[in-house]
C-alpha cells in the first residue's frame, strides 16, 4: 500500500507496533514504531485455561469439544476492561507530522476497543479517517469490544468525524452486513496481495498439499488428521501449525498430537513461525491448499491465504456458504460439503490437473483486481 501511494505522488507514513524491528525496504516511506495498543488481545493463556484445556485434550472428542465454549464465555463475562491506548498513541505519533484537511489516516485492522478510544481521543487534525472492517460484527462484539454496542459506537464516530469518516470492508458480504447493521454506507474493497512470479511446474506423481496459517479451531485444524491420514498414499503434505501448547483449544491439541505421529516422508510439520519469504515459498510450492475452515466463522470474512493462492494460481479446498466459495467458483476449488473434508480432498486430488490449469488461467485476472493499487483506488474513490 505504501509503495502504491508513493507511485501516485503521496507522502507516506507507516505507524507500527513499538515492537516492530524490521524495515519497509524504501527510504521514502517514513516508519515510526508507535503502538502498544493491540488489534486482538483475546484468546490469551493463563494457568486456569492451560490446565483445563490441556486436560480436556485427552478426553474423547465429543467431550473435549464441550469444554472450550463455556470457558471463553466466562473469561469474557468476568474480564476487566482496560482503557485502550490506541487513540492517545495515534495522537502522539501524528503530532510529529501535523495532519491537515486532505490528509488520510488509514486504520486497516481495528477492534471495537481501538475504535472506542477514538471517541475521546484526537481529532486527527481534520484529516479523513478511513476504517477497514475485517471481522464480522458478532466477533467485534465478543472479542476486544468497545464499552458500547457497535451501532452506538459507529453512530458516535459518525457524529464526531461526520463526512471525514469512511467505512469499508474487504468482502462484499461483510460490507452488506455492516451497512444493514449500522445504517451507514460501508463500501467493499479488494484484498491486496503481492506474490512472486509463479513458474510453470509439472504435477509430480505425489502432489504437494499444504495447510498454512496456523493451528486454530476456526481454521479447521482438527479435521487434518483424518484428511491427511486418508490421503497419504496419494500425496505429500506440509502442515504449518506454528506453536501449539496447552492453551490451544482441546481439539487442536488432540489433532496436533495425532499429526505428529504421521511425520515423515509424506508429512512435514512446521511448528514455528515463518518469516515472509519462507511463507511465500511454502505457498508457491503447493499444488493444492487444504483450508477446511469453519463456515460459520468465515461466512462473510476474507481469507488472505485464499487471495494469495488465487494470485499464485493454486487451487484450494474451502468451506461452503462463505466468501471463499463465491470467489472461487467451481473450476479452481473443491467445496467441503455434507460429505466432509476427507471426501472433498479425495475429489480435489482426482480433479487436480484440471483444477491447477483453471487456477493458473485465472491468476492474472485475479492479480489485476486484488492488489495494493486496486485497494488504494477503492479507498480514494469519491462517495
Amino acid at each position: 500500500m505504501a509503495a502504491a501511494a508513493l507511485k501516485r505522488g503521496l507522502e507516506v507514513v507507516v505507524l507500527t507496533s513499538r515492537n516492530f524491528r524490521g524495515t519497509l525496504g524504501n527510504p521514502r516511506i517514513v516508519l515510526r514504531p508507535a503502538f502498544t495498543a493491540r488489534y486482538q488481545t483475546s484468546g490469551g493463556g493463563g494457568t486456569a485455561r492451560s490446565a483445563i484445556f490441556g486436560a480436556a485434550s485427552y478426553l474423547p472428542a465429543p467431550m473435549a469439544e464441550l469444554v472450550a465454549p463455556p470457558l471463553r464465555t466466562l473469561r469474557r463475562r468476568f474480564r476487566v476492561a482496560k482503557a485502550d491506548a490506541m487513540a492517545d498513541e495515534l495522537d502522539a505519533a501524528l503530532a510529529e507530522f501535523e495532519p491537515k484537511p486532505g490528509d488520510l489516516v488509514l486504520l486497516h485492522s481495528v477492534s471495537g476497543a481501538n475504535l472506542g478510544s477514538l471517541l475521546h481521543g484526537p481529532d486527527i487534525g481534520g484529516a479523513r479517517l478511513l476504517i477497514v472492517l475485517r471481522r464480522m460484527p458478532h466477533e467485534m462484539e465478543a472479542d476486544d469490544p468497545a464499552p458500547e454496542s457497535l451501532v452506538r459506537l459507529f453512530d458516535r464516530l459518525r457524529r464526531r468525524f461526520d463526512s471525514r469518516l469512511a467505512l469499508f470492508a474487504d468482502t462484499e458480504e461483510l460490507a452488506a452486513q455492516y451497512s444493514a447493521l449500522l445504517r451507514q454506507p460501508v463500501r467493499p474493497v479488494p484484498v491486496p496481495v503481492i506474490v512472486p512470479p509463479m513458474p510453470t511446474r509439472p504435477l509430480g506423481p505425489l502432489p504437494h498439499v499444504v495447510f498454512a496459517g496456523g493451528a486454530r479451531l476456526e481454521k479447521g485444524y482438527h479435521h487434518l488428521p483424518s484428511a491427511v491420514g486418508d490421503a497419504m498414499q496419494r500425496a505429500c503434505f506440509t502442515v504449518h501449525s506454528g506453536r501449539v501448547d496447552s492453551t490451544a483449544d482441546p481439539l487442536v491439541q488432540r489433532a496436533h498430537r495425532e499429526l505428529r505421529t504421521f511425520r515423515g516422508d509424506r508429512l512435514r510439520l512446521i511448528e514455528q513461525p515463518l518469516d515472509p519469504p519462507e511463507y511465500a515459498a511454502l505457498l508457491a510450492s503447493a499444488d493444492l491448499l487444504l483450508l477446511p475452515y469453519d463456515p460459520s466463522s468465515y461466512s462473510a470474512r476474507s481469507s488472505g491465504i485464499v487471495a494469495e493462492a488465487f494470485a499464485l494460481g493454486v487451487p484450494v479446498v474451502v468451506p461452503a456458504e462463505c466468501w471463499m466459495e463465491r470467489v472461487a467458483g467451481a473450476d479452481r476449488a473443491i467445496i467441503v460439503g455434507a460429505d466432509g473434508v476427507v471426501a472433498a480432498l479425495k475429489t480435489a486430488l482426482d480433479r487436480l490437473p484440471d483444477l491447477r490449469a483453471a487456477a493458473r488461467a485465472a491468476a492474472p485476472g485475479w492479480r489485476e483486481r486484488h492488489n495494493p493499487d486496486a485497494l488504494l483506488t477503492a479507498l480514494l474513490a469519491p462517495v
